[in-house]
């Protein structure tokens, strides 16, 4: 059997056997919060189509930013431009990688210039706020970078799965910057984002793996 023909069965074990049981248990834990927090009748208040589109909505640029720079390393190494990693190749105490070579100066600032145009956008068609867009574009790189940082850290290399830590970084990131800049963000945009995510973030994966985009599928 070719490469390409084994893609899917490799696509299906990795979602049965690893990143499903990850995300059933995620979801009860943020259930449990959020329930805790905000109240069961609230929590059910928020979960509507209207508050899904509004949430994916506001947290677009983010989206954007955490998927251009797979695009843009693509884009540059069929055209056989060295991209610059952004640790510099250096390594940390512990003698591993800092972030890794696929984290890289090139696809952080596409990254930030596709989000932020992305918010831009979002801003002139009175949908969104620029400033508030960008923050979180900007949060999401960052956020990327930290949960490499870590991933490297667990002993894991570029291409390693961290099932959730893998979806939610560049979230955690955009939520945390927004957070410092402008205050907390909703509490009903933060809950519905950091369920769906998850699953927007694997299937998005899945697409650019059979597009080849990506050498794996998370």
């Amino acid at each position: 059997m070719s490469a390409a023909q084994d893609a899917p069965s490799s696509v299906k074990r990795s979602l049965l056997s690893s990143f499903l049981p990850s995300y059933v248990f995620y979801s009860l834990a943020l259930y449990l919060v959020f329930g805790l927090a905000l109240g069961i009748e609230n929590l059910l208040y928020f979960l509507t189509l209207e508050h899904f589109l509004r949430s994916i909505l506001w947290i677009l640029p983010a989206y954007v930013a955490n998927a251009s720079p797979v695009v843009v390393g693509k884009v540059l190494l069929s055209r056989n431009r060295k991209l610059h990693p952004m640790d510099f190749e250096k390594h940390f105490i512990d003698g591993r990688s800092i972030f890794g070579k696929n984290k890289t100066f090139e696809g952080f600032v596409f990254g930030f210039a596709a989000g932020s145009s992305t918010a831009l956008l979002l801003h002139l068609l009175g949908l969104h706020n620029a400033t508030e867009g960008g923050l979180l574009a900007l949060g999401a790189l960052f956020g990327d970078l930290a949960g490499a940082f870590i991933k490297r850290r667990m002993g894991l290399e570029p291409g390693d799965p961290a099932w959730i830590l893998d979806q939610v970084d560049f979230l955690i990131g955009s939520l945390i910057t927004r957070m410092v800049f402008l205050g907390l963000p909703p509490p009903g945009f933060v809950f519905i984002i950091l369920m769906v995510t998850p699953l927007i973030h694997m299937f998005t994966n899945i697409l650019a793996y059979l597009l080849r985009l990506k050498n794996v599928p998370w």
